[in-house]
């Protein structure tokens, strides 16, 4: 186990060495990140209009009306279609991109997306699947915040979060799957299950290894621009506090960026040994044997 342990974060490290050579690769977070704000943006307020009522009839024990629950649920739902269809096309023109620098070809941000493009059937039906299991999961764990009941609270909310995590470990190669490889949605998640429980242990302990690392920037992140804060309010001076917190916001959405570049870069490279043997550039192969080996 500690052997594994220490091929996941020396795995990861290998993926972090890689986003610093491939710098491109970081735009495709970033396009992730500004869907998902505009996503956001454009559903929080009708959402908010339709939950609202809901959540005031919750407080005062009246019942909402059945429509409101039903169109409240519908409109969630469209939120996470839309939410997940920007994630995987971008996590897919991401991961194709890495998979062509695998191969020893050149690869723009361009590249990426065309490859994200001609795949754009295969995502919308994946976002249509991984929709439906957020808002099952959703679904339960909201279930459990309405009751007075504090272990059906914790309950639903372990149910919900399981099933959550239990789809993230299923579908962890989904996307290099339907970059590489000219099978349906389906077989493509049956496939993606098949090799993680090939290499389930550098599967989760590799991701592990790069949010740990992220949690160790995310520290540092708070540390020095909590200093700076804390100086400015010390001093009685307004600009450096709010320079502070804007460093704050923009260190913790850097750091986010970063994390999923590299989780792409991690996912391409084990993927491509799975299929080929080799894992590429990026990650050592004898550490990908290893991932694989019984």
């Amino acid at each position: 186990m500690a052997g594994k342990i220490n091929n996941a974060f020396e795995l990861s490290q290998q993926s972090w060495n890689a986003l610093l050579q491939n710098k491109q690769l970081i735009m495709f977070p970033v396009i992730s990140m500004i869907g998902m704000i505009i996503v956001t943006v454009l559903f929080i307020i009708p959402e908010a209009f339709l939950v609202w009522p809901i959540i005031r009839a919750t407080d005062t024990n009246s019942d909402a009306s059945l429509i409101q629950w039903v169109v409240a649920l519908v409109v969630l739902f469209i939120y996470y279609l839309a939410a997940y269809f920007v994630v995987i096309f971008s996590n897919t023109a991401l991961v194709g991109a890495t998979m062509k620098i695998i191969r020893g070809e050149p690869a723009t941000v361009s590249d990426g997306i065309a490859i994200a493009r001609t795949r754009l059937g295969k995502i919308l039906v994946y976002a249509l699947i991984s929709a439906t299991v957020g808002v099952l999961a959703k679904v339960i764990t909201s279930s459990g915040r309405r009751s007075k009941n504090f272990l059906v609270m914790l309950f639903t909310a372990i149910i919900g979060g399981l099933i959550q995590g239990a789809w993230e470990l299923a579908v962890f190669f989904a996307i290099p799957i339907i970059v590489a490889e000219d099978v349906n949605i389906l077989d493509s998640l049956k496939r993606s299950l098949a090799l993680f429980k090939q290499t389930w242990g550098e599967s989760v302990l590799g991701s592990v290894a790069v949010g740990g690392i992220s949690c160790l920037a995310y520290l540092a992140v708070i540390l020095i621009t909590g200093a700076i804060m804390l100086a400015g309010m010390l001093l009685e001076l307004l600009p450096l506090t709010i320079l502070g917190f804007i460093l704050l916001i923009f260190g913790f959405v850097l750091v986010s960026v970063l994390n999923g570049a590299v989780n792409g870069i991690f996912q391409a490279s084990l993927y491509n040994y799975a299929v080929t043997g080799n894992a590429g550039p990026f990650i050592d192969t004898n550490m990908a044997r290893e991932a694989f080996s019984a």
